[in-house]
């Protein structure tokens, strides 16, 4: 069978938009199913739109060329309505293929998101590998679909949703994912020339993080790959495409300190000398493994710090302290370990103090790269129950298009979606235009450049990081004219919001 896999452009995460972090990469959940596919025999080709930003219509004469018996759509939340106007370019010209999407969002919503459009037949839910195939396999054969698990669909007018399919329990006995139909000369880590090797070296999160989708998708279970099979797949990597950043996309990629020694020490057994990154929680983490992860390549982790504000971590189950956040960057600091800070403004419980407390601290946290975002429900989270039960949605959209983590979707009593947006605005600049981040910046890049690339290719990349950044200074003050004013300037305006709340205190409080 003839099985085209799309990733619909239209949507662009938090991590693409920000213009120093760029973050283009591989849809690894495609490129999985794909292998899946080609090593049950199917013939496979894959389109990733987002990648080159082509739009349903640009994309019709690669579905018409290739003239797919099915076809595989991605769909996270923000993007199911994209997924929705490629469904129905593939029935335009191709119309007696079969369309399934697959991804959170069908997984938590496929009775609306079959609904959307006739064009839609199949929803897989869950872990796409084993349900895909099961699915191509039925189709070629004519066999029956009410046997699939994991699957959703139409059929005489009615939806019928088949029994979840269980999490697949040995991840080592999947292949590795087909990169070679994607272009991956094409996706970057940072902004930069730096090519960029996204890897998934284990999946889900047993932690309640009440915002947390993914940990809801894999049902609250980790599951994890031998060292030998994931070393197997960097060695093939470094192999393929040299001098490649390895990025692990893992929700909990250090549940096990076991398994990242025995990743470092393979790694070391077979002299691979690579640059690696990875996504940690600060509770996972201590010095001695930093400091094997960092002699063994490690120059970058993701944290998800959420806030710097006690109370709105314990409102969002995140199960991690303040103490803790600052001993890992602390750490990292003194390893070398570059990182990232993620944070969201808006959980239950903010305020305008809460989020100023929150920019100061993660500018102490010293960070290589930040990216704020809005706190956003999501379907299959206690956070998107409680935003339905409490009116901070009035209701189940049908355009989740908004639903990107920057543009505000809540109604708050505390802080109004104009106000968070302002916000968002002045934590940007406030943390990137200080002349301490860019020096740290063309640091960064001297230092990963040279060891990748050389002095000449390093010179290239310098510039391509420092472009951005000047682009953005011209672009805030280009913004700044088009916002609503305050009385005060903006910095002025919320500095004072937040110290005449400490200043008030000082003099109530009869120590002080």
């Amino acid at each position: 069978m003839k099985v085209l896999l799309i990733n619909p452009a239209g949507h662009e995460s938090k991590y693409k938009k920000h213009p120093v972090i760029n973050f283009t990469a591989i849809p690894l959940g495609l490129a999985y199913i794909a292998a899946m596919l080609e090593e049950d025999g199917h013939n496979v080709k894959a389109l990733d739109a987002a990648c080159f930003q082509l739009s349903p219509g640009e994309s019709k004469k690669w579905i018409k060329k290739f003239n797919p018996d099915l076809v595989g759509i991605q769909a996270f939340t923000p993007s199911v309505n994209y997924a929705v106007e490629y469904a129905d370019a593939v029935k335009e010209v191709v119309p007696d293929a079969k369309v399934m999407l697959g991804g959170p969002h069908p997984t938590f919503m496929p009775e609306q998101t079959l609904n959307y459009t006739k064009s839609i037949d199949f929803c897989i839910r869950g872990e796409g590998e084993y349900t895909s195939v099961h699915l191509a396999n039925a189709l070629e054969k004519g066999k029956s679909l009410k046997e699939i698990k994991g699957l959703s669909f139409r059929h005489n007018g009615s939806i019928y949703h088949n029994p979840d399919a269980p999490l697949i329990e040995d991840l080592d006995a999947i292949p590795f994912p087909a990169r070679h139909l994607f272009p991956v000369q094409h996706y970057r880590f940072f902004g930069s020339r730096f090519k960029g090797a996204s890897f998934i070296s284990s999946r889900g999160c047993p932690f309640r993080c009440s915002f947390c989708s993914e940990a809801a998708l894999f049902r609250h279970q980790w599951r994890a790959r031998s060292a030998k099979n994931v070393v197997d797949e960097i060695e093939y990597i470094e192999s393929k495409w040299k001098n490649s950043i390895i990025g692990f996309m893992d929700d909990c990629f250090a549940l096990s300190k076991k398994r990242v020694w025995a990743i470092c020490d393979e790694m070391k057994a077979r002299k691979l000398d690579c640059a690696w990154g990875c996504a940690m929680r600060v509770d996972l983490v201590d010095y001695n493994m930093l400091n094997k992860m960092a002699r063994h390549g490690c120059g970058m982790i993701y944290f998800g710090v959420e806030s710097g504000d006690q109370h709105i971590l314990n409102n969002v189950k995140k199960g991690t302290s303040v103490k803790q956040i600052q001993n890992a960057f602390k750490w990292c600091r003194k390893l070398g370990i570059d990182t990232i800070a993620s944070l969201a403004f808006g959980f239950p419980g903010e305020t305008k103090r809460s989020v100023m407390k929150t920019i100061e601290f993660v500018i102490d946290l010293k960070p290589s790269f930040v990216v704020f975002a809005a706190a956003t429900p999501y379907p299959g989270t206690p956070f998107f129950e409680e935003a339905l039960k409490k009116g901070w949605i009035k209701e189940i959209p049908q355009d989740w298009s908004r639903f990107t983590l920057m543009d505000p979707v809540l109604e708050l009593t505390e802080i109004s979606k104009e106000e968070l947006k302002r916000i968002l605005f002045y934590a940007y600049r406030r943390f990137h235009l200080r002349m301490q981040y860019l020096l740290d910046r063309v640091w960064f890049e001297l230092r990963l450049g040279l060891k990748l690339y050389g002095p000449f290719q390093t010179a290239i990349t310098v510039a391509d990081a420092a472009l951005p950044w000047l682009r953005w200074m011209k672009k805030y003050g280009v913004l700044a004219q088009l916002l609503p004013k305050d009385p005060l300037d903006e910095k002025e305006y919320y500095h004072r919001v937040y110290f005449a709340k400490k200043k008030k205190r000082r003099i109530h409080n009869p120590k002080n």
